[in-house]
This record gives C-alpha cells, sequence and structure tokens, in this order.
C-alpha cells in the first residue's frame, strides 16, 4: 500500500491532518473525547496511520459522490 501523504511520519501533522479532515466531513468540531483519540492515533507507525488515514479519506471521498447522484 502506498501511503498518499508521506508528512503522516510527524505525529502533530498527523493529528492535524486527521482532525481536519474529520471536521471537514462531519461538519463539527471534534468532542475534547474525540480528539485525545485522534492524537493518540497520530502516534502510531506511520504505515497503520497512514492506512487509517486513507480509508477515511477514501469513505468521505464517497459519501460525497453519493450527494451528487
Amino acid at each position: 500500500m502506498m501511503i498518499k501523504d508521506e508528512g503522516l511520519n510527524d505525529e502533530e501533522y498527523a493529528f492535524q491532518k486527521f482532525k481536519a479532515l474529520l471536521e471537514e466531513q462531519l461538519g463539527r468540531d471534534l468532542t475534547q473525547i474525540e480528539a485525545r483519540k485522534i492524537r493518540w492515533l497520530s502516534g502510531w507507525e506511520h504505515e497503520t496511520v497512514g492506512v487509517f488515514f486513507d480509508l477515511i479519506h477514501e469513505v468521505a471521498g464517497k459519501k460525497n459522490e453519493g450527494a451528487f447522484k
């Protein structure tokens, strides 16, 4: 699997990217506990973080595609 965003190996960068993606797709700010768990996940091994990020991004794209049908 190719990780689309190589910057995800930096924990703070990964957290900010995850947080922004999730808040955009949810249409709201993350709760404190949600943000804490995303920060925790962002510290995992680079490939694992990339896989989760790519999956969330793909699902978000499919959700948005369905809005135009």
